[in-house]
């Protein structure tokens, strides 16, 4: 089946597409920063946390928090929507198409999950959301073996999505070349960050003696957790 959409519906999936593009450039300035943050962690949980706070001064100032949360809702709402359209197509083709598509489905699922979890850690349990808030559901059992690969597929999914949104941009444009280089160097650095960022919270590199606030917070949902 061909996926080119002709008619009216053309128009306003081109229209969904722009916006989706448009605002995941807006989003890829906080992931970068996002994913800086964790892995500053390789020098500490001090570090960790100093670093994030520096960052925080820009994003949690109250009306850029609240345009990045609807920012990010929308672009889960707006990627379901266009997966959505696209499957009805048909099966996708090429590992790229695939990869946009599978990856799509896998980041909203950690997102979706990702924003719960912050609305009780932050709202319900009135906690910091510093280094312990992931460094909490990977200190044992058994919330690490789902967290850790949850981890490595989240940020994984992200690099590999935008890589291949970014190849489709380019090959449209006549770019052969970066279509083939760049969108390789997203997916490798995803990859990357995937294998780096769970052994820092889940404190291989040093110990991490987590608080009693986040202790209560994972036995609000396992009471008889204890850490390792």
């Amino acid at each position: 089946m061909s996926d080119i959409i002709t008619g009216p519906s053309a128009g306003r999936t081109g229209l969904l597409r722009k916006i989706h593009r448009i605002n995941a450039i807006m989003l890829a300035a906080f992931i970068v920063i996002h994913m800086a943050t964790h892995v500053s962690g390789l020098w500490g949980i001090d570090t960790y946390n100093t670093v994030q706070n520096a960052l925080r001064t820009v994003y949690r100032f109250p009306p850029f928090e609240v345009a990045l949360l609807v920012s990010i809702k929308a672009q889960l709402l707006l990627g379901a929507w266009l997966m959505v359209i696209r499957l009805r197509l048909g099966r996708p083709r090429g590992f790229w198409s695939w990869l946009q598509i599978v990856s799509g489905g896998v980041f909203f699922i950690f997102m979706t999950q990702h924003l719960y979890s912050f609305a009780m850690a932050r709202v319900y349990f009135d906690l910091d959301t510093n280094f312990y808030w992931p460094a909490s559901v990977m200190s044992g059992p058994w919330f690490i073996y789902y967290f850790w690969p949850y981890y490595m597929l989240g940020v994984f999914a992200v690099f590999a999505h935008a890589a291949a949104g970014v190849r489709f941009i380019l090959l449209d444009r006549g770019a052969v070349r970066a279509a083939r280089t760049i969108p390789a160097a997203l997916t490798g650095a995803g990859a990357l960050l995937a294998v780096i960022i769970p052994p820092i919270i889940a404190g291989v590199f040093y110990d991490i003696d987590l608080p009693e606030d986040w202790i209560r917070y994972l036995r609000f949902y396992m009471p008889q957790f204890e850490p390792w």
